[in-house]
């Protein structure tokens, strides 16, 4: 898994999504680029980085591929719980996204410095104070934050973050996050979603 390009892994799984409401035996290479656009190559190529031998003289065979992917994916899906961190209009936002509903991913947590947010806004998981934080994510075996706070609180957030055992970080700040190698950081903008868009 490790050996797996990124790109790969993020295809991966969304082939993995796109195959459990798929009806059909069987489903081609060709058939997965009319409904994802990737072309029939890549499929093939991440396909085969799965190191199985799943294919049929028709194309794959789903069953095949789901459990394969289910395996890949399906041992972290317990543990991939999330927080938000930072209330502001992005926070918001993802405060009731349904983006997340049919991912291993589940936020369980959101939190900012302003009291005031933690009480007024609603959400379908609780709101705390950042103060709570340690506190929570601990309680709540959080493992993922998505970044959502201003400049002046990116980096000393992300350090409280980090000393409270968080794995990865989505960032969605303009900053440039100073984090540990075996943090993984992802840094989000709308400019960085259309410039890949464009080059998709």
């Amino acid at each position: 898994m490790k050996d797996i390009p990124l790109p790969t892994k993020r295809r991966l799984v969304l082939l993995e999504r796109l195959l459990s409401g798929y009806k059909e035996k069987n489903i081609t290479s060709q058939k997965i680029q009319e409904l994802t656009g990737w072309t029939s190559a890549v499929v093939r190529r991440d396909i085969s980085a799965l190191k199985l031998n799943c294919g049929a003289t028709n194309g794959y065979k789903v069953e095949e591929l789901k459990f394969h992917l289910e395996k890949m994916f399906g041992e972290k899906k317990e543990s991939l719980r999330c927080c938000i961190v930072g209330l502001g209009r992005m926070g918001q936002a993802l405060l009731d996204t349904s983006e997340l509903y049919d991912s291993p991913f589940k936020i369980v947590a959101g939190f900012d410095s302003s009291v005031n947010k933690t009480e007024v806004l609603s959400s379908s998981f609780p709101l705390h104070p950042t103060t709570l934080m340690k506190k929570i994510i601990h309680e709540e075996e959080i493992s993922y934050a998505i970044l959502t706070v201003d400049s002046d609180e990116a980096q000393p957030l992300t350090d409280l973050l980090i000393d409270c055992g968080i794995k990865g970080i989505v960032n969605y700040t303009p900053c440039v996050l100073k984090v540990p190698i075996e943090v993984p950081i992802e840094n989000v903008s709308l400019l960085t979603a259309l410039e890949t868009l464009a080059i998709n």
